[in-house]
């Protein structure tokens, strides 16, 4: 199924009416048409039963109504939260350091940072080459110690 197919579907569940529904989707009605029998064919059954001046939804249609609607949302909110991520918001930083480098000496380049991207969380873990080699490669957020809206922790 093609999460056009399913918008299709629900604005024609909404309006009952093809002509409508393919104008709130921007598309010719024609296209929205195809669009609904390409989606009752991979269903095998008809959501929507055709009769001029009273379309309605058929069993199935009623059955798939709530799981379509259930996809639109989260492919929305998947959407709102790819976007987030991009404008790093609500986005996390891991930094890890060595104990060869002072940590106070990057007290200011973070507390810059911060000011730019505020909705950064930036954690820092102090550890050895080998442990921090290690945690990068399994990805691990295991070991996190987080630093404080102030400045450095």
């Amino acid at each position: 199924m093609e999460i056009q197919e399913i918008r299709y579907f629900l604005a024609l569940a909404e309006t009952l009416n093809f002509t409508r529904a393919a104008e709130r989707c921007n598309v010719s009605q024609p296209a929205l048409t195809r669009a609904i029998q390409h989606l009752e064919d991979k269903l095998g059954g008809p959501l929507v039963h055709r009769e001029r001046g009273n379309t309605h939804l058929t069993e199935l249609g009623r059955i798939m109504q709530p799981h379509f609607q259930q996809v639109a949302q989260q492919m929305e909110e998947a959407r709102k939260r790819a976007r987030s991520f991009a404008k790093l918001d609500k986005t996390r930083l891991t930094v890890g350091l060595m104990c060869t480098i002072g940590p106070h000496r990057l007290v200011e380049l973070f507390s810059a940072f911060r000011e730019s991207y505020a909705g950064v969380e930036i954690y820092m873990k102090d550890a050895s080459a080998d442990l921090l080699e290690d945690l990068l490669t399994k990805g691990g957020n295991r070991y996190r110690a987080v630093l404080p809206a102030g400045g450095a922790g």
